[in-house]
């Protein structure tokens, strides 16, 4: 069975994905495991890179994430963080609890871009380190 069909999803879908992030260079803690893992579903394109200490259970996920729809997304979450401008001068949003710490800033290329670390009862603040690979 075949058909031809307009629907604006299913061009969205057909496009080649080709982008190119830079991953960063600098980490609060050793990293001994990384990996990464891509998602597409439903017009959101996310790609997650994982940065662990296998022995501290200490982990950063970078995160990418782009809706790819007909209307401009919103980055509606920012209301609910505490704005702060990184050392390379980009302006993001910090966001705290009791599991990680997280800095979120609205990247190149419409995607917004995030740094979740799950502290596990390290104290060091992710917002006190230098951010070079934005």
């Amino acid at each position: 069975m075949s058909g031809c069909s307009s629907n604006n999803q299913s061009e969205i879908i057909n496009k080649p994905i080709q982008y190119d992030f830079s991953e960063p260079l600098q980490f609060p803690f050793e990293v001994n495991e990384a990996h990464s893992e891509i998602g597409i579903k439903d017009g959101l394109h996310q790609f997650v890179y994982h940065y662990l200490n296998k022995e501290t259970t200490q982990e950063i996920k970078y995160i990418l994430s782009k809706v790819i729809d007909d209307e401009p997304y919103v980055f509606s979450e920012k209301e609910k963080m505490q704005p702060i401008d990184l050392k390379n001068g980009t302006h993001a949003y910090y966001k705290e609890d009791e599991y990680s710490q997280s800095i979120w800033w609205e990247s190149e290329n419409g995607f917004i871009a995030r740094f979740v670390y799950y502290i596990n009862g390290k104290s060091e603040a992710l917002r006190q380190i230098q951010i070079n690979s934005i």
